[in-house]
């Protein structure tokens, strides 16, 4: 954090992304005073605006950024021609991008990372509460809100700094880590990454920022971390194989073998810092709650149907999802609201994801949620044609905003659960459908 001392206004472009919205807390809880800008309202912004008094303006505005402002930081998927970046460069108005500052503020503490295709959200969380839990009171950034802190920014008064650390376009290469955790590695981002060799090749670089000696935290039977494993026992790290946890004192609240994974990941890094692992194992078991979007219950229908939502959006992360609850609620039939998150993800595994969701009992498929992309109508519903609807049941919903009262009509019993899936805002719709 110590770099971040030397500015006394900062703008943040894009802040309502869950990252930039957690350095901006992170600034906020170190007296800097904050502006920031985004293209819609959001819970974020909004959490912003009502708990830590900055001021949010919608839409981009040159007018936002003023000679006040001695740094600007922008979202990686702000684009150079923006007018407010253009505007400060106008005024000499330093300018970094989330991961730059993602790096700044990491070369200035004990830092624990965590990486990987799937898991990073939940492994962070455990981390983060199972460290506040044992007294080593870490700060931490998180990708989505803990449900203990409704926060996904965490202040400490410690050295220990905990943060996701994500691959895309190789932004995790500006973070310095002293633990550094990989969940696992797949296939994903595809729009960016050539194959699973340029993933992998992006990883074994990332092993390079270490301080000192550097610790790993993986798992070594997984066949995709085999040349990351090699190259960090080269480099000399010392290398924790968090599988050793993955045994029968391992329990959790919250369903899923992937969560016992994360959890396990996180007992590793309590190893390597050498803090107590029975206080965790029982911990784990009695108090995690989880993060919001990770299995998250979230009511029930009129009906008595139980309402989830979650995050996943890679054909792996339905996989765990979906065998989650088939493990937790074996006499439940599955309802699926799922949104495709970005074309060119859902053109690249189109077979993978088509797959996945047949393992449910009912697929409502909604438009896909371009996010970055440009629109593509023809696109909206690519999935259609991969999926064998001798498997599973599958409705297309051409008018989202009708869907809730749709879904209503077609009343059905408690022997179902409801589960909305994607990167993007189809949580509105499950959360929709809650008995008030």
């Amino acid at each position: 954090m110590y770099p971040l001392l030397a500015y006394k206004k900062i703008h943040f472009i894009g802040v309502g992304g869950a990252g930039m919205s957690a350095v901006a807390k992170l600034a906020r809880y170190n007296n800097i005073t904050v502006t920031g800008s985004d293209l819609s309202e959001s819970e974020l912004t909004k959490d912003l605006q009502e708990k830590y008094d900055v001021e949010i303006y919608i839409g981009v505005n040159p007018d936002n950024v003023t000679q006040e402002h001695d740094l600007v930081i922008y979202s990686p998927a702000i684009p150079e021609s923006n007018s407010e970046m253009q505007e400060a460069r106008n005024y000499g108005i330093s300018c970094k991008s989330y991961p730059e500052v993602l790096g700044m503020v990491t070369e200035n503490y004990t830092t624990i990372a965590v990486a990987g295709t799937n898991g990073k959200t939940t492994t962070t969380s455990m981390v983060i509460e199972l460290l506040k839990h044992l007294g080593a009171d870490p700060s931490g950034i998180v990708g989505a809100l803990l449900q203990k802190y409704h926060s996904n920014f965490i202040a400490g008064h410690s050295e220990y700094f905990v943060t996701e650390a994500c691959e895309y376009k190789e932004s995790f290469l500006n973070i310095h880590h002293d633990v550094l955790v990989i969940t696992n590695i797949t296939p994903d981002h595809l729009d960016y990454f050539t194959d699973l060799v340029h993933i992998q090749e992006t990883f074994k670089k990332f092993l390079h920022n270490k301080k000192d000696i550097g610790i790993l935290i993986c798992d070594y039977s997984l066949p995709a971390l085999k040349p990351i494993i090699k190259t960090a026992e080269q480099i000399g790290m010392t290398i924790i194989d968090y599988s050793k946890y993955l045994n029968n004192n391992l329990k959790l609240s919250i369903p899923g073998k992937h969560n016992l994974q994360n959890a396990a990941a996180a007992l590793a890094v309590v190893e390597s810092l050498n803090l107590s692992l029975p206080d965790s194992y029982e911990y784990l078991k009695k108090y995690f709650q989880g993060t919001k979007r990770r299995m998250e219950h979230i009511g029930m229908t009129e009906n008595g149907i139980q309402l989830f939502d979650d995050y996943a959006h890679n054909p792996e992360g339905l996989d765990y999802l979906i065998q989650g609850l088939r493990d937790f609620y074996p006499e439940k039939k599955i309802i699926m609201l799922f949104e495709p998150h970005l074309y060119s993800r859902t053109r690249d595994f189109k077979h993978e994801f088509a797959r996945s969701l047949e393992a449910v009992d009912i697929l409502y498929l909604f438009p896909t949620y371009r996010a970055r992309e440009p629109e593509n109508p023809h696109e909206n519903y690519l999935l259609e044609q991969y999926i064998d609807i001798s498997k599973v049941e599958l409705i297309t919903i051409s008018e989202p905003d009708k869907f809730t009262d749709t879904f209503k009509s077609m009343q059905f019993s408690s022997d179902y659960i409801v589960i909305s899936a994607g990167a993007g805002d189809i949580w509105k719709h499950s959360h929709s459908l809650k008995n008030n």
